[in-house]
Parts: structure tokens; C-alpha cells; sequence
């Protein structure tokens, strides 16, 4: 395992498009049976993998975008400090990407969600995502930042007041997004915060008149 994992960071680091997809089989193969290698060179492995995202040859993109997904799967919380870098990445390729591409970046989204300290996830997609100027960023955001409210739960959110205004005005906004599902996912944001006494509070303190 340890020699293959110098080999694929190797093969990583060709021009050749062929042996850089040959390097993302190897990472996702050895993530899969060997997982604890990758631990002692993460950082390095994370930034390599994340770099060939924006491949302009579209199934070596693709092929980072599933073993980015594999690394969060097995990996989980191991990867939290990469989470950040990644996000924004993968967000990137969910408006300038064909839709094959835009629909594995959503599922890597998805599966690290679900993988990592839901806190990290939340504030990457906070700040990476929801805010953003572009209608499908906003709305592959909303969708998982929805997933990462309900696994932590309305009491806990509250228990921050800094980010417990900052979701309420982010939910608010995003439920009078342009894009029909945004909204969608705005509003259950918002159902959710409203069965806490201090989000109540929050809205009617934190947000305009006109908005409520």
C-alpha cells in the first residue's frame, strides 16, 4: 500500500491525463482497503486529488470528484480539516460543469455531509455557498445545508448566538431566493428554527419588518 501510494502521487503530478486517472483509481482503491495509509500524508493527498476537480478534461474531473467522495466516506472525520478547500471547489463545478459532473459533485457534497463534523460542514457551506451569486451554487448549498440542520438539531443550532442569527437570516433569505427549490429549502429551514423559543425570538429581532 505504502508503494503504491507514492505511485499514485506520483502519477498525480504527470501532464499525462491517463496516468493522473490511473493515480485516482489508486487513491480510491487504497481508501477503500487501506485507509490508514492515507492518513500520514493527508493534507498532500487532499490537495492533489482536489486540484484535478477543475480538470478540463472531464473524466479525470470526474474521477477526483468520486474519490474526493470515497476519502470522505471512509476517512469521515479524518478529513474535516480539508473540508473548507473542498467545498468550494466541488460548489464550483456544480455551475460551470456538464451535468454528469455537476451531479457527482452534489453526491460528494451529499456523502460528505454526512461523513464530517456536521459544524465544519456547516460553516464551509455557509460561507462557500448559500451566499452565492450564482442560482445553482445557492440551491446545491441549500439542499445540503438543510441535511446538516437536521442532523444537528434546532436546540444545539440555538446554542451559538452568533451562528443562530446568522441561520436565521440565511434561512430567511434563501426562502425568498429566485429559484423555486432554494426556497423550498429556505422555508424548511425556517420550520425547523421556529419550533425554538429563542430562533422566535431571533427572527422578530434580526430581521427587517418587510422581510418578516
Amino acid at each position: 500500500p505504502q508503494k503504491l501510494l507514492l505511485s499514485a502521487l506520483t502519477w498525480l503530478s504527470s501532464d499525462n491525463w491517463e496516468l493522473k486517472e490511473k493515480g485516482l483509481l489508486s487513491i480510491k482503491c487504497l481508501a477503500i482497503s487501506h485507509s490508514k495509509v492515507l492518513l500520514c500524508r493527508l493534507r498532500e493527498i487532499s490537495l492533489a486529488v482536489t486540484k484535478e476537480v477543475t480538470s478540463l478534461r472531464s473524466k479525470v474531473s470526474h474521477s477526483a470528484i468520486v474519490t474526493l467522495g470515497e476519502l470522505f466516506l471512509t476517512l469521515k472525520k479524518d478529513m474535516d480539516s480539508e473540508v473548507d478547500e473542498v467545498v468550494q471547489v466541488l460548489l464550483q463545478m456544480v455551475w460551470n460543469s456538464p451535468e454528469f459532473i455537476q451531479k457527482a459533485a452534489s453526491q460528494t457534497l451529499g456523502i460528505m455531509v454526512e461523513n464530517v463534523t456536521p459544524s465544519r460542514a456547516m460553516t464551509a457551506l455557509m460561507d462557500s455557498g448559500v451566499q452565492h451569486r450564482h442560482v445553482l451554487v445557492r440551491k446545491c448549498a441549500a439542499k445540503h445545508l438543510l441535511t446538516v440542520m437536521e442532523k444537528i438539531g434546532a436546540t444545539k443550532l440555538a446554542g451559538t448566538p452568533l451562528r443562530a442569527e446568522k441561520l436565521v437570516r440565511l434561512a430567511v433569505k434563501l426562502a425568498q431566493d429566485c429559484h423555486k427549490d432554494t426556497r423550498y429549502y429556505g422555508w424548511k429551514m425556517l420550520h425547523m428554527l421556529m419550533d425554538h423559543q429563542k430562533f422566535k425570538r431571533l427572527l422578530k429581532q434580526s430581521v427587517s419588518a418587510h422581510d418578516l
